[in-house]
């Protein structure tokens, strides 16, 4: 009996300042590690849409280097009985449709939009320039709102002996020529980037 409890008072002995000390390094490097970012909604941004738009569904957000968020919606899901504001004349005080890219400031105020063909993601690149992608990528001027670029999606092929609707693999040749033309505007290759002087939300 005496064995064991000598044994038992061994153990402890050692055990004990182990696991203090372990617990000690946990302590300490988990204070050294990053924390995760933490996040608070506000209720209070973004401020009230300017000229009586609605937002439609957003299918993309991004921010920019200035911690400026753009966002791509979709115009188009303002309903007919809802634009009452943009008949001519309005028949009520709400809604216009806004147009489909929004450019929102830290404090929440509007600070630009233009109008795009609707599509499925953006992305803002370290300049400033605008993206919005779907079966064809545009590359927009965030000042102006004038496409400066464009590179359709290039046709993928039909693995043989496949079944069903799947689209199958992209020949890697044309999408890096497509890609080539997207970054550095050549126009001798597949999906040649093209510079129109106007752009349209139906183009």
């Amino acid at each position: 009996m005496k064995k064991h409890i000598r044994r038992s008072a061994l153990i402890a002995a050692i055990a004990v300042p182990i696991t203090l000390s372990l617990l000690a390094a946990y302590v300490v490097l988990g204070a050294q590690s990053p924390s995760a970012p933490k996040y608070k909604f506000d209720p209070d941004w973004p401020q009230p849409l300017p000229n009586k738009w609605k937002m439609g569904g957003v299918t993309g957000l991004a921010v920019d280097k200035d911690d400026n968020v753009w966002v791509l919606n979709r115009p188009n899901d303002t309903l007919d009985v809802e634009g009452h504001a943009d008949l001519n004349p309005p028949t009520a005080d709400c809604c216009r449709r806004p147009p489909a890219m929004i450019h929102i400031d830290r404090t929440g105020n509007v600070i630009g939009s233009f109008d795009a063909p609707q599509g499925h993601g953006m992305d803002v690149d370290s300049q400033g320039f605008v993206y919005i992608g779907q079966d064809t990528v545009r590359k927009y001027d965030p000042k102006t709102g004038k496409m400066v670029k464009e590179v359709a999606r290039v046709p993928e092929t039909q693995p043989q002996g496949s079944v069903g609707r799947g689209r199958g693999n992209a020949d890697p040749a044309a999408q890096a020529a497509a890609v080539a033309a997207f970054r550095f505007g050549s126009t001798s290759l597949p999906g040649k980037c093209t510079s129109p002087t106007v752009t349209s939300a139906d183009a």
